[in-house]
């Protein structure tokens, strides 16, 4: 078991979280509080005119200060949508995109295929194999050259953007004041005539309380966090002793946003086709298919314990009363008694966004399959 103990006894694994802590209070902008998370997330009347009027400003040009965005792509095997995808994010509307680049060992010239576009505003980290989406992810996080970005987005390697993908989400960063947005997707499957099927994929339920302690802010793809925002995830993803990289790398960020008192905005409206095919790390979850695997992945302990993980993380980070409430239910999701169970049934309505969801996680736990 790692010891955090220094020779002289300190616990460093505490004296970190403790510094990330008091560093997360200080850069919150503003003299006063900053407004609730886990507020309503879709949009009133008045949003869209605003946003749009931001969107336009942004794609005409009428904006002094044309924003950079710095893209984080992690790629593995790839070869036959690496190209497309890079090329969607590059001809984005109305701002300047860097985009940098982590293989984790592709086999199947994945990087020729990036390195023959010959493009400047592509950059390669150099090759390191992390062994995993997440753990590659994370690698980007700590090591890309963000520097001078207005924002930090992610990419997969096999999506197709919209072309106003990140103007559209700029203009909510600044219409609605938070620190990070993402989106929902349409995705789409090719057949063997190569016409497509789509659907909507909606991740823009209401934000509960705990909701980031179970998943995601919807799929990692279609994150955009404010450069302050990145530089606080990153910090943590770089010194702190808890990270798992077990854990979905979006999960990880979103809980790390959220536990600090970052503010998040899930948009409705898709911005990129989500790609559907057999090397999907994460896909859709569409289907009586994906039911039976999520009812799976509750039953065979692996997801409990990256719950625990994340748990264990947040209350790390956050501050009073949260921190004190995260510290309560982390324990919960390393037992299996039936008093546990019992509790998180009771938080259930807190730990999911979804109502279907959160009626699955309270018959598991009531069945004692979680």
């Amino acid at each position: 078991m790692r010891d955090d103990r220094d020779a002289g006894g300190v616990d460093v694994g505490a004296h970190r979280a403790q510094r990330i802590r008091a560093v997360s209070e200080h850069r919150r902008t503003g003299p006063g509080p900053r407004p609730p998370i886990g507020s309503e997330v879709g949009r009133r009347p008045s949003d869209r005119s605003s946003t749009e009027a931001l969107l336009s400003d942004i794609q005409s040009g009428a904006r002094a200060d044309r924003p950079v965005v710095a893209v984080l792509m992690a790629t593995y095997d790839g070869a036959a949508f690496v190209e497309e995808q890079l090329r969607t994010i590059l001809d984005q509307d109305g701002v300047d995109v860097r985009v940098v680049v982590s293989d984790d060992g592709s086999t199947d010239g994945t990087l020729g295929v990036v390195e023959a576009m010959d493009d400047p505003r592509i950059v390669v980290l150099p090759p390191l194999r992390s062994g995993s989406a997440s753990a590659n992810f994370l690698r980007l996080v700590r090591d890309a050259d963000v520097a001078g970005a207005t924002a930090v987005a992610f990419a997969d390697q096999d999506d197709r953007w919209h072309r106003d993908r990140l103007a559209r989400q700029l203009a909510l960063i600044a219409r609605h004041d938070v620190d990070a947005v993402s989106s929902s997707v349409t995705a789409f499957w090719t057949r063997a005539d190569g016409s497509e099927r789509t659907d909507y994929v909606g991740k823009s339920d209401p934000q509960t309380q705990l909701d980031f302690l179970l998943e995601s802010a919807g799929p990692g793809c279609t994150f955009v966090l404010t450069a302050a925002a990145f530089t606080m995830v990153r910090e943590v993803v770089r010194s702190h002793p808890l990270v798992d990289a077990r854990v979905p790398h979006d999960w990880t960020v979103y809980a790390i946003a959220r536990a600090t008192g970052r503010r998040w905005r899930i948009d409705p409206e898709p911005t990129l086709d989500y790609r559907q095919h057999g090397g999907n790390v994460t896909g859709a979850n569409r289907g009586l298919g994906a039911v039976l695997t999520r009812v799976r992945r509750l039953a065979n302990g692996d997801y409990r314990s990256q719950c625990a993980a994340v748990a264990r993380l947040a209350a790390s980070l956050a501050q009073p009363p949260l921190q004190q409430r995260l510290e309560r239910v982390a324990p919960l999701f390393e037992r299996s008694d039936r008093g546990s169970r019992a509790a998180l049934r009771r938080l259930a309505p807190e730990l999911r966004r979804e109502p279907s969801e959160r009626r699955l996680l309270s018959i598991a736990l009531a069945l004692g399959l979680w």
